[in-house]
């Protein structure tokens, strides 16, 4: 069984977590190098128009096409450690993947044909930028989490963590992203706006997209119990006490109940990094 996305984890790790849909993909040629696996998939999701339907486990190369349907969500893992997210009605080709695990090198390109792509880059974007290449332009990433939407009109970026995103038309007009939450969109006849921050709403609906909740549910329990009471682990450099933990824990470690808003509400740290006062400057 396939784990669940965490509502806030999609932001700090390699989001191998995901119940993904099931996509289906073009055969690959035998002789191609694996780039990655899939890792996650929605079960019982649409098949595509070669009738092959990806499973977790399933080996992703160089040249594949994968696609999901209008339940889909589909997870790669690649050997670089980078990772990839495709929501539903999406449809993405694997155009380049070279990687050097000895020196940690390579390159990966990648094709979104429509829909909704949520990169996570690995060892490869450290020092050689994603490329996510569309209809419009191209958008790379360098070290970071960032969301690619596209469809026959535009299509957008969102930056959300890592060094810098930078978004390029098919004319060479180019625009650079380094605040998280902040994002750009281009089309055909329209160069990447200015960085803009992106509302709230519009981040939560791409986010929810990308994950999967059992019969429209939350997953989880969204009022989990009151903190045990007892002994409070300090971890400051003096011992708390039952009696009285406020004379050695600061105020933000003496919570004795669990906050339920992250259940009710994910979008927590989405507020975070769009909200004001992290990052004053924007380039």
């Amino acid at each position: 069984m396939s784990p669940p996305i965490s509502k806030d984890w999609w932001i700090a790790a390699a989001l191998t977590s995901a119940t993904l849909p099931a996509a289906v993909a073009q055969t690959p040629v035998a002789t191609q190098a694996r780039a990655g696996v899939v890792s996650a998939v929605t079960p019982n999701a649409p098949v595509t128009s070669n009738q092959k339907m990806v499973m977790v486990g399933n080996d992703v190369v160089p040249g594949q096409r994968l696609s999901t349907g209008p339940q889909g969500q589909l997870h790669v893992l690649f050997l670089d450690q980078s990772a990839i997210t495709l929501g539903p009605d999406s449809e993405l080709v694997i155009e380049t993947f070279q990687f050097d695990p000895a020196t940690r090198q390579g390159q990966i390109r990648l094709g979104l044909v429509k829909g909704l792509l949520r990169v996570v880059g690995g060892q490869i974007s450290k020092t050689h930028a994603t490329v996510i290449a569309t209809s419009h332009g191209r958008i790379e990433i360098s070290g970071g989490i960032t969301l690619v939407e596209t469809n026959g009109q535009n299509t957008s970026g969102t930056f959300l963590f890592g060094q810098q995103m930078s978004a390029t038309d098919t004319n060479g007009n180019t625009q650079t992203v380094t605040r998280a939450g902040f994002g750009t969109s281009f089309g055909s006849n329209q160069p990447p706006s200015s960085p803009q921050r992106i509302p709230v709403n519009q981040l939560n609906a791409q986010l929810n997209s990308l994950e999967t909740r059992p019969n429209g549910s939350i997953q989880g329990n969204p009022n989990p119990s009151p903190a045990p009471n007892g002994q409070l682990m300090s971890t400051g450099n003096t011992p708390g006490g039952v009696s009285n933990p406020g004379g050695s824990l600061s105020n933000d470690r003496l919570k004795t109940v669990v906050d339920t808003n992250a259940g009710n509400n994910p979008t927590n740290f989405t507020r975070t990094l769009t909200g004001t006062g992290l990052v004053q400057n924007q380039s």
